[in-house]
């Protein structure tokens, strides 16, 4: 891939939004103008998409949401270091490329979560654009379904209780499948979304409702507060968990593809290497020489804490209900 170091060719290949990163002349204006990409077009973008597949009653809760801006800062982080010396790593939209890269994400969380779900909006796809009574069609990214004739209407029911109570027979086969659409849709009369249709027809689909131990502990909604104090404060409460609840967190956390995000608490200068050996029970020798092996699994971790492997999903557990209630304490 060819190397460039005219600024000006890379600013026309990328969004506006980006020049002042692309364009800074030493590594503190370009981590001050990655922050503010980070803390004002990203997370902020990357939470409101995430959240709502969890209003909307998908499998997921609000720590999965943590996880999947984790996952996006760092993806994006990666994307901007490439961007910066390579064309062909251009973000000509970044708003576009948070939007698609946390529905993948999310959708990745959904098909290891749930196989069920995946396999049952496959059926649902296929019936959907082989019966002509049916009809499938997408508008600003979301996927729509209901009757042909409705083909493009997006007034949609989005109750997915009364999705669920209009479902009442079974869509085990495709022929009975057909017969409790067709009954739905009669009784819905209007078109519904994929997600939301799923959701209803998945037994046990929706998730629990949020208790106040479950509140977000990632970057807010509010871009005044999501900034580098409030991280500090963050990575302030993870050192004051106990110690196995911080090793059982820190190493599992994941950027796409199962990589390493601690990485990102290293490239923000939240935490320095020594700190994060000393988080999760290591030497700095030890860490280094796991670093390219994370993120450990549960096994892994177990080994290392000498526990067992659901004493350590149980120690992540508790490490984010206590971070949930510490900062939404310091909110108050």
């Amino acid at each position: 891939m060819p190397v460039t170091n005219d600024r000006s060719r890379l600013v026309a290949c990328n969004d506006p939004v980006l020049a002042a990163y692309l364009t800074a002349g030493d590594d503190p204006g370009r981590a001050d103008a990655m922050e503010r990409i980070l803390v004002t077009e990203v997370q902020p973008r990357a939470r409101r998409v995430a959240a709502e597949y969890v209003r909307n009653a998908w499998p997921l809760e609000p720590h999965d949401v943590d996880d999947i801006v984790a996952q996006v800062t760092l993806s994006v982080l990666r994307k901007l270091h490439a961007a910066t010396v390579l064309e062909e790593e251009s973000i000509q939209s970044i708003e576009a490329y948070v939007i698609t890269l946390t529905r993948n994400l999310v959708r990745d969380a959904m098909r290891r979560r749930t196989p069920e779900r995946t396999r049952l909006k496959t059926r649902l796809r296929y019936l959907f654009t082989h019966d002509r009574r049916f009809a499938l069609w997408t508008h600003d990214a979301t996927m729509f379904c209901g009757l042909r004739e409705w083909l493009d209407r997006i007034d949609v029911e989005g109750d997915v209780a009364a999705i669920r109570r209009a479902l009442s027979g079974s869509l085990a086969s495709a022929d009975a499948a057909a017969r409790t659409l067709a009954a739905a849709f009669a009784r819905l009369r209007r078109p519904v979304r994929l997600g939301d249709l799923v959701s209803a027809a998945v037994a046990g689909e929706a998730p629990a409702a949020v208790t106040a131990d479950q509140a977000d502990i990632a970057v807010p909604h509010d871009d005044a507060v999501a900034s580098r104090q409030y991280l500090r404060v963050l990575w302030r409460e993870i050192r004051a968990l106990p110690p196995r609840q911080q090793a059982a967190l820190l190493l599992n956390l994941r950027e796409p593809g199962s990589g390493n995000a601690l990485l990102l608490l290293l490239v923000v200068r939240i935490a320095t290497f020594d700190e994060l050996a000393d988080a999760v029970a290591m030497s700095p020798d030890e860490l280094t020489a796991l670093w390219e092996e994370l993120p450990l699994d549960d096994l892994r971790i177990a080994a290392h804490l000498g526990i067992t492997r659901q004493q350590v999903i149980n120690l992540r557990k508790a490490a984010r209900h206590r971070l949930a209630r510490r900062m939404a304490y310091r909110k108050t």
